[in-house]
């Protein structure tokens, strides 16, 4: 009670507000103005991200109440988003977007199925390791590669009395010009399922800024008819008898 009324009164709002995430979420708003920084946009109760560092070039929607940070360091730009804590109060399930260099801009891997290779092979050692399915396919124009893992951590972290937790991890990832793009889902697997969907539409809308000019173009929802199943009237003719 004391705590929502503190951050209430700092934030000027008149009226009673239990909503402490959408409270965090305002905090997060009136940072970003005074830093200067881009603000996410409400999109019903989605916000999209945008971000003025030239690496993240591009935009996507996610849970507004859902809280973002940036990270840049040594070439690698990541956009982390904390979604809401399991029952057990041990681990906040996430969403990242990590963008680094190939080797045309001094980066260590050539190609997506390097960047696939090291993944598993780090993934390897974690306490329960399994594979649970992989794909290849597209996104935004670009071949990708879609892996979902599971494993097990100890939680509460660094705790006496933590316990195995069965960790569920969804990964795409693509390559885009000279850069690699791994966007990341991870929750406890309780709760992966049901927040999935959270994460499908962060993908679904995920677009580069250079690219929104194109979406403006007119392209039909519907699914369209194959022309060769469009039909003329054939002609009758009369035989003379």
């Amino acid at each position: 009670m004391e705590e929502w009324k503190r951050r209430r009164r700092a934030l000027g709002i008149p009226e009673p507000r239990t909503d402490l995430a959408a409270i965090d979420l305002e905090i997060l708003r009136q940072r970003l103005r005074r830093e200067g920084a881009a603000i996410p946009r409400k999109v019903g109760h989605r916000a999209a991200f945008t971000s003025t560092n030239p690496r993240l070039d591009f935009e996507f929607l996610y849970p507004a109440t859902w809280q973002v940070r940036e990270f840049d360091r040594d070439g690698h730009s990541e956009v982390f988003i904390m979604g809401p804590r399991n029952r057990e109060d041990t681990f906040s399930l996430t969403m990242t977007v990590h963008v680094f260099p190939s080797q045309e801009q001094k980066g260590k891997y050539a190609t997506v199925a390097e960047v696939v290779e090291d993944y598993l092979r780090k993934s390897r050692h974690l306490s329960g390791f399994r594979e649970i399915s992989r794909a290849q396919g597209s996104l935004v124009g670009a071949d990708a590669v879609e892996i979902e893992i599971s494993y097990t951590m100890p939680l509460p972290l660094n705790n006496v009395d933590a316990k195995d937790t069965p960790i569920v991890e969804r990964k795409i990832i693509f390559k885009k010009g000279s850069r690699f793009y791994e966007l990341t889902y991870t929750a406890v697997a309780e709760d992966y399922y049901t927040y999935l969907e959270s994460f499908k539409d962060a993908v679904r809308t995920f677009k580069f800024r250079g690219e929104r000019e194109q979406a403006r173009v007119f392209q039909p929802l519907i699914t369209l008819t194959p022309r060769y199943a469009v039909r003329e009237e054939s002609e009758e003719y009369e035989t003379e008898s």
